[in-house]
């Protein structure tokens, strides 16, 4: 007997095993086109969600759009306090736009003070950049190469010096689980557009 033979044996044996609601209900798609009808409905309707969804992914960051973090100190109102800075540092060899900077999922270990200013319906801190007056007032900015800009937070104490040389293990990244807090930003680079969210 040869291989070819023995191949088709077993497939007759295997169909004849088969339960015969399986057989009828393969008929049955077949004889309504059903899988064409899978393929279209995947090609018109899954696809472009997948791609949709893709797109609007969060990254965690923009490559050579650095942000670095360091120690600082900011007034609200009367009330001067200690804060949390941070630097946006256009490397990327294009003209950088950057918007809706905020600071979400705080944890314990990141205290913000009740005066900051906080977005109710989504429990962030909104960040605005420094302008050339020293006020916090640009909630958009535009950076032209190497240039950087300036934003901060306010926190209820100063934060331990392992805080600014911290790096976020790739769990805490993979399950969005942020030791101290989650950076969300949008950033335009050149004509790509990317959606931020720094787990920290």
């Amino acid at each position: 007997m040869n291989v070819t033979t023995q191949v088709l044996l077993t497939a007759n044996r295997e169909r004849r095993t088969m339960p015969q609601w399986a057989i009828d209900l393969w008929n049955w798609a077949k004889a309504h086109d059903l899988p064409n009808w899978v393929v279209v409905a995947f090609t018109a309707v899954v696809w472009p969600l997948a791609l949709l969804a893709w797109n609007r992914r969060k990254v965690n960051n923009v490559a050579n759009l650095e942000v670095r973090v360091f120690a600082g100190g900011i007034k609200i109102g009367a009330n001067p306090h200690d804060a949390v800075a941070f630097d946006f540092i256009n490397h990327t060899g294009s003209v950088v736009y950057v918007a809706g900077g905020r600071i979400k999922k705080c944890t314990d270990r990141f205290s913000i003070p009740v005066d900051a200013s906080r977005d109710i319906a989504e429990g962030s801190y909104h960040l605005s950049f420094m302008d050339a007056d020293g006020g916090f007032v640009h909630r958009e900015l535009t950076l032209q190469t190497n240039q950087s800009r300036h934003t901060v937070i306010a926190v209820n104490t100063p934060m331990p010096q392992e805080f600014y040389t911290y790096r976020p293990p790739w769990y805490r990244r993979l399950f969005r689980a942020p030791k101290y807090f989650i950076l969300e930003y949008t950033a335009v680079v050149g004509t790509t557009r990317y959606s931020v969210a720094t787990v920290y």
